[in-house]
């Protein structure tokens, strides 16, 4: 029962992220691992909007008495979507699937010949192995007893998700409802990790402190392998830059807000994902976007990123528009011009969404805490979505 657990986790990190990323990229193919990266972030932010829009029903729904059933509509309907995204996932790539593999398997063959003609290139693969099982081993066995003083809220309030059926909606210190705190409402993490609990039946504190870690480090080194074919050609640079970038990490807890801190202590956290993950990816992947031709088969995939990256945590609200903002300066001062305003636009969707759903959250908790009904005059106590709850 366990393997077979096991196996339901691997796919949300394996099919899920590969077979969206190749939709989102149908037309504007960029390489196996930015396909990968953005069909991950592309994951979230579809899990984002479905859940934002079944929280807002759910608080609607509230006046005096709680409504629960929230997350069970969530998974249901996040079910359902995958479904018709993987029909149609195979509709699409069941001819050029072959051509696909034939290509990762000639990339493959490529990096074993770069591997076989320089010795140096194998001593260097097998060091960077090393570092990296020994951080996975660490990750897995021993982050456990690793609780940074968010977990109080992160654990408990995804803990309560699936115990109450209910979204962002109880109060993590005394367990009341319905209580809804804003910048917690407005970011979906959470959230997806209770789905991945329920759907692969592990409790939420092992997936937060011994599975996950495991997964987002290889993610997070994935990414760092996608930053290291941007800056170097050769496949010896890019394996030297790996094994550096990972002694800095192992060597740089020097407090609870360092990078190491988020990648190897409490990688599970939002604003972790966020920082050493989201950030890094987002900035490179805007930097090869600006570098090629513009054009309108880019945009799918940066909103995508965007809105993904924008439901971890309600501090992308500040990160991602300083961030997109700065790329996109630097290209126009390249090109001594206002260049491709599209592209800034298209990244800064994901911030636009989480303010404005931030701030309808919010006057939405003002009626739910009153009678006046000050903002949504025309809320009603009765609603046909509400035969959804219970």
């Amino acid at each position: 029962m366990t393997i077979l657990r096991a196996c339901v986790f691997i796919l949300h990190f394996t099919l899920v992220p590969i077979m969206i990323g190749r939709l989102i990229t149908y037309r504007a193919r960029t390489g196996w691992i930015a396909d990968y990266l953005v069909g991950f972030f592309g994951n979230l932010a579809i899990f984002y909007i479905l859940y934002s829009i079944v929280e807002w029903i759910q608080n609607w729904c509230t006046f005096v008495d709680p409504v629960i059933g929230g997350f069970t509509l969530l998974l249901k309907v996040y079910g359902f979507v995958l479904a018709v995204l993987l029909i149609l996932w195979i509709c699409l790539e069941r001819k050029s699937l072959s051509k696909a593999i034939t290509k990762l398997r000639i990339k493959l063959i490529n990096g074993k010949l770069d591997l076989i003609a320089d010795r140096f290139n194998m001593i260097y693969l097998l060091i960077f192995i090393i570092i990296l099982v020994f951080q996975m081993y660490m990750a897995f066995a021993y982050e456990i007893n690793q609780w940074s003083y968010d977990d109080y809220d992160y654990v408990v309030t995804s803990q309560d998700t699936i115990t109450s059926d209910t979204l962002s909606y109880v109060n993590f210190i005394d367990g009341t409802m319905p209580n809804v705190a804003e910048k917690r409402a407005v970011a979906s993490w959470g959230t997806y990790v209770s789905m991945l609990a329920k759907t692969t039946g592990f409790e939420v504190t092992t997936v937060y402190h011994t599975i996950l870690p495991v997964f987002l480090l290889l993610l997070a080194y994935i990414n760092f392998y996608y930053i290291a074919k941007f800056l170097f050609r050769k496949l010896e640079d890019r394996l030297v830059f790996l094994i550096v970038l990972s002694i800095a990490y192992i060597f740089g807890l020097y407090s609870h807000y360092s990078s190491t801190f988020r990648l190897l202590g409490a990688i599970w956290q939002g604003k972790a994902v966020l920082s050493v993950i989201a950030v890094p990816f987002f900035m490179f992947f805007l930097i090869r976007a600006y570098k090629e031709k513009i054009s309108n088969t880019y945009l799918l995939p940066i909103a995508a990123i965007s809105l993904g990256v924008s439901s971890l945590t309600s501090l992308a609200a500040l990160f991602i528009p300083i961030l997109v903002v700065l790329v996109w300066l630097l290209m126009c001062i390249y090109h001594r011009k206002i260049y491709a305003v599209r592209y800034l636009v298209a990244s800064l969707i994901g911030p636009i969404y989480l303010v404005v759903f931030y701030a309808f959250i919010w006057m939405l908790q003002h009626d739910m805490q009153g009678y006046d009904h000050k903002y949504f005059k025309f809320r009603k106590t009765t609603s046909w979505w509400q035969r959804w709850f219970h």
